[in-house]
């Protein structure tokens, strides 16, 4: 449920900005008496709620430390809340409208910082990775959901056309607040905690159908994962320690990048803009052009479920990502014809649905994966919290210019905009070939102690923990500072994939 909040905040409005209701309470009215909203309103008024989710996110670092998992989600809840009643209590309100989306924005980064952490520290490393990929799937259907409802509500001639989309976030944080209940703690958190006792019943709570996982096992392992690391680094968790401890510095700077490379390829302009997007290249069914884009991303999800466990992240992100960057380079090149044709501005609306299904076969799901995976460790809320922070500083910057760069009274880009996402996706593919390791099948403490070894991005799809002689024979691991590394005596106990062969690993 909270991905779904997120996603359905993520479209409803778009349909909102192009209601006639809506326009004529906030937008200026025009010489041939219609209302238009201006680019400047238009920018604020979409944009603000990523400003929100970029102090909910970096706020989410605090609660999730404090109240857990589940106690951010709840205090995420009453937020969003807040902000949802704020924006619908006075109507034609311009600065209680902003206010209201800055802070139900505020509630939504708080979700998209502890969601994905507690769906990658529930489940065993074989499905970990389709168990994030959920979040976007249920993200996506929430996006179907959000255009639905604002075509359904669009002709109404009273405010209902407008309240309505916004109230139902109020219907979804009820639900996600029931929810909440009837889940338990992240084990994990439990455990950097000292509460060891609650751990257990977590564990066994979530393996008590799997008779392959034993609830005691599982606990030692987070136990002896917790001391190593307070014998390596100390147990207290630190800011400066993302500057100054080298493996937290390389934890920090994969999961910031890679969140932020999941924006700048300019998929948030189609999820804010869509349906003002297709209005203003032509097509007159831009309602239901938005639908089947947010229908199309379900249909990649699924698919992206099926193949992320078999192919692996960086395949896929690489793939999708060269993919990505060709449609933006489509676009902006029939962009560069103003008096296009109802082909080409059709072409157009084809290359974008291309775009968001290969979006979401890869960087959709697989960037929160990566980001709460390679992140793993005691200061595993902090890195989220400035990677989330990242996130949404990006896709800020792609809501609020895009009105200046494409509407004819700014830029006058258009279509061209295109051109500017592509160079997003070129850095976007060079950064995960350079940077981003392969963690298909490693548990999340395999991870950790590979980010501690230092072991290099492209040795990670090959490499065996505790085979010393067989990893330093590559050509990567001849630095004598890397052996020294990997023989300085520290146990691990580590949890792998094919625990059944081997449950202990040394280093």
């Amino acid at each position: 449920m909270g991905a779904f909040l997120y996603g359905y905040d993520g479209t409803y409005f778009t349909g909102i900005l192009e209601m006639p209701k809506f326009l004529r309470d906030f937008g200026d009215l025009q010489p041939d008496g219609s209302y238009q909203l201006s680019s400047k309103i238009t920018s604020v008024f979409a944009s603000i709620v990523q400003a929100g989710e970029f102090v909910g996110s970096l706020g989410a670092s605090v609660l999730g430390d404090y109240l857990g998992r589940k106690g951010a989600l709840r205090a995420a809840v009453i937020i969003v809340t807040i902000g949802c009643i704020l924006q619908l209590i006075v109507v034609g309100s311009v600065p209680l409208l902003i206010v209201g989306r800055l802070i139900l924005g505020m509630g939504v980064g708080v979700v998209s910082n502890c969601v994905p952490m507690y769906l990658s520290e529930i489940p065993p490393a074989a499905i970990r990775g389709s168990v994030v990929s959920c979040w976007q799937l249920t993200l996506a259907i929430g996006q179907v959901i959000g255009a639905v409802i604002a075509q359904g509500t669009k002709d109404y001639k009273n405010t209902f056309s407008w309240r309505f989309p916004i109230a139902f976030n109020i219907v979804i944080t009820l639900a996600l607040f029931i929810g909440s209940y009837f889940v338990v703690e992240s084990p994990r958190w439990l455990t950097s905690k000292g509460r060891d006792d609650q751990a257990f019943r977590a564990l066994e709570s979530i393996h008590k159908r799997n008779d392959d996982v034993d609830a005691e096992t599982e606990l030692s392992i987070l136990i002896e994962a917790r001391q190593a690391e307070q014998a390596n680094e100390g147990g207290q968790s630190k800011w400066s320690d993302l500057i100054k401890v080298p493996a937290d510095r390389r934890r920090f700077y994969c999961a910031f990048g890679i969140l932020c490379c999941q924006q700048i390829s300019g998929v948030q302009f189609i999820f804010s803009y869509a349906t003002r997007f297709f209005t203003d290249i032509g097509q007159t069914n831009a309602f239901l052009y938005t639908i089947i884009v947010d229908v199309i991303e379900v249909v990649g999800v699924i698919v992206s479920l099926f193949l992320v466990n078999r192919i692996g992240r960086r395949k896929l992100l690489i793939s999708t990502g060269i993919f990505m960057t060709f449609t933006d380079v489509v676009i902006g090149a029939i962009g560069i014809k103003h008096d296009r044709t109802d082909s080409e501005n059709t072409a157009i609306v084809a290359m974008i649905m291309l775009y968001v299904f290969a979006f979401n076969l890869a960087w959709g799901p697989l960037a929160w994966a990566v980001a709460t995976e390679l992140s793993h460790g005691k200061n595993k809320t902090k890195i989220m919290s400035i990677g989330t922070a990242g996130f949404w500083i990006c896709a800020w910057a792609v809501t609020f210019t895009l009105p200046y760069l494409f509407d004819a009274d700014q830029a006058n880009l258009g279509p061209m905009v295109g051109w500017i996402y592509a160079g997003g996706g070129v850095i976007s593919v060079v950064f995960v070939y350079f940077c981003i390791p392969e963690t298909l099948g490693k548990s999340l403490e395999e991870i950790s102690v590979m980010m501690d070894l230092g072991v290099p991005t492209r040795a990670w799809t090959h490499y065996k923990i505790g085979d010393a002689n067989e990893n330093f024979g590559q050509d990567e691991f001849r630095s004598s500072a890397k052996r020294s590394k990997m023989n300085r005596g520290m146990s691990h106990h580590v949890e792998r994939a094919d625990a059944s062969k081997e449950d202990e690993a040394e280093i």
